[in-house]
């Protein structure tokens, strides 16, 4: 398969809200491949080499087959603004070792369906459903009592339609085949796409 890059970013703040910068630079890869305005159609993976139980970590890294289309999204006016002001480290685009295992982050949009809040939601409107149809409504035990796989937040802000939303994040480990499928924000979904990218916590420090 052909080569891959990456390039890291690491906050250098030692007090930082990892799932909200992690979320702006994540928004700054969807703005790109959004933008009818450069010729980067996809193939942009994202990752956390400092992804551990309790965080995403203190760095994120974009990967790719394509190492120009890397070098254009460092150049994004954020990621020069931060760096300027101290507050990111940037590493260079650099090669991909060959033996580096695969692993894969991925948006589940199941998350927020096992929270208490969306529960009641739903519950409600099975509720309408069911007596609208002059049945009694005898709810049972379900999906979203299952517990939930370990997974981090993304803190998002859509441009287009102005509102906040939350990326649940999960990783999957052992994988066997490498996939460059990613959704726009750089990561694997639940069921299409199957992006993976390197386990690069193996190769830091990276500068």
């Amino acid at each position: 398969m052909s080569n891959r890059f990456y390039f890291l970013i690491r906050y250098v703040p030692d007090d930082v809200d990892d799932g909200l910068l992690a979320g702006r630079c994540i928004s700054i890869l969807h703005g790109v491949l959004s933008s009818e305005q450069n010729d980067i159609d996809g193939g942009i993976g994202v990752a956390f080499p400092q992804w551990c139980k309790e965080s995403l970590g203190r760095s994120v890294a974009f990967v790719s087959e394509n190492k120009q289309h890397l070098e254009q999204l460092k150049q994004q006016q954020y990621f020069k603004v931060m760096k300027a002001d101290n507050l990111f480290d940037i590493s260079m685009v650099k090669a991909v070792p060959t033996d580096v295992p695969e692993i894969r982050f991925k948006r589940n949009q199941g998350v927020a369906k096992c929270f208490a809040g969306e529960k009641r939601r739903r519950l409600a409107r099975a509720k309408r459903r069911v007596e609208a149809r002059g049945e009694a409504f005898k709810p049972q035990l379900c999906e979203l009592e299952r517990e939930v796989d370990h997974f981090h937040r993304a803190f998002m802000t859509s441009k287009s339609k102005g509102t906040k939303f939350l990326l649940h994040i999960q990783k999957d480990i052992n994988i066997a085949q490498r996939s460059s499928q990613y959704s726009q924000y750089g990561l694997a979904t639940n069921d299409e796409l199957e992006g993976t990218v390197p386990e690069l916590k193996i190769v830091i420090p990276l500068f």
